[in-house]
């Protein structure tokens, strides 16, 4: 089995790991394999460092927007964290703050439970330290992947360490949910 190379002058054996430039005496094996109707696997591309860099940058991103909105929990209660979360959670503590509201039904990812402008605030102030601690993991990765300066630097970067706690697993930054 043989794979093209960036250099047409070249062929990879797969076989052997050999590469194989034409002219050498390997080349009539490789061209009586193509005669027996053969084809060789294609060029695989590879990518410049930049480019691998900027493909780690691209994960850590979808990384902290995954956990950013995926929700935290607080007191056993799941409450999201997307922006339209957070902005109904402005409306409502809004309401509140006016003196329309003492209290409100408030829809958690786990369900219904009723909340006091105290434990609304709570929750609002979790969720933004949680966006935050996201969006300081990000920056915190992006400038290690900055940092790196080899291939098996690149290889070796773990893109799911040191970010925090993803919904469900405990998050408990607020007050629990249904306390006073």
């Amino acid at each position: 089995m043989y794979q093209l190379t960036e250099n047409p002058d070249m062929i990879l054996c797969i076989d052997t790991g050999t590469s194989i430039p034409r002219g050498h005496w390997m080349w009539a094996d490789y061209r009586r394999w193509l005669d027996d109707g053969n084809t060789p696997l294609p060029l695989v591309p590879v990518k410049s460092l930049a480019e691998v860099k900027t493909d780690l940058l691209a994960a850590v991103t979808a990384e902290r927007w995954s956990r950013e909105t995926g929700g935290i929990t607080i007191g056993g209660v799941q409450v999201g964290t997307n922006l339209d979360d957070q902005n109904r959670l402005s409306g409502v503590l809004s309401a509140i703050q006016l003196g329309e509201l003492e209290s409100v039904d408030f829809k958690a990812q786990s369900g219904w439970v009723e909340l006091t402008a105290p434990e609304l605030q709570g929750i609002a102030l979790a969720i933004s330290a949680h966006v935050q601690a996201c969006f300081t993991a990000e920056r915190v990765h992006h400038e290690a992947i900055e940092q790196l300066q080899t291939r098996a630097d690149v290889d070796a970067y773990d893109v799911m360490a040191g970010w925090p706690p993803a919904a469900g697993l405990g998050h408990e930054s607020a007050p629990v949910v249904g306390e006073a």
